[in-house]
């Protein structure tokens, strides 16, 4: 039970991270020019629908080494949430912009979260092999 609701949650944080920066922790506005913080927005929109579409396939997904894959890349997608504002897109460079003071604080807190929803899962489908291997042992 606790593996569907980290699945869910990874879902969640995943639709956060794809529909935030457009809606509740939104980036500058784009009327005259489009910069960092507009692309940071469209690139983090790719990778949280994917981080949704993987909860997802984590919550329906029957085979547990599927279920560690899909945990791993859950993991993985945290981090894309994290580095796209601080490292590889970036945001505006003035600290008075939006974007710098909301939006990047908020996507690093979804990311880490990601992260840390991803790892727990992945920790609970190994403990869980582990457990069925000492059983086929004994």
């Amino acid at each position: 039970m606790k593996n569907k609701v980290i699945a869910l949650i990874t879902s969640l944080l995943g639709l956060v991270a794809a529909v935030g920066p457009r809606t509740v922790f939104a980036v500058c506005s784009s009327h005259e020019m489009k910069m960092k913080c507009y692309y940071t927005a469209g690139w983090e929109l790719a990778v949280g629908i994917i981080a949704a579409i993987a909860g997802i396939a984590l919550f329906l997904a029957k085979d547990i080494k599927l279920k560690i894959a899909l945990s791993s890349v859950q993991a993985v997608l945290g981090a894309f949430i994290i580095l796209i504002p601080t490292a590889i897109v970036g945001v505006c460079s003035s600290p008075m912009m939006h974007c710098v003071s909301v939006t990047k604080p908020a996507l690093i807190v979804t990311g880490t979260l990601e992260i840390v929803a991803g790892l727990l899962s992945l920790y609970f489908y190994v403990a869980e092999i582990s457990v069925k291997d000492k059983l086929k042992v004994a």
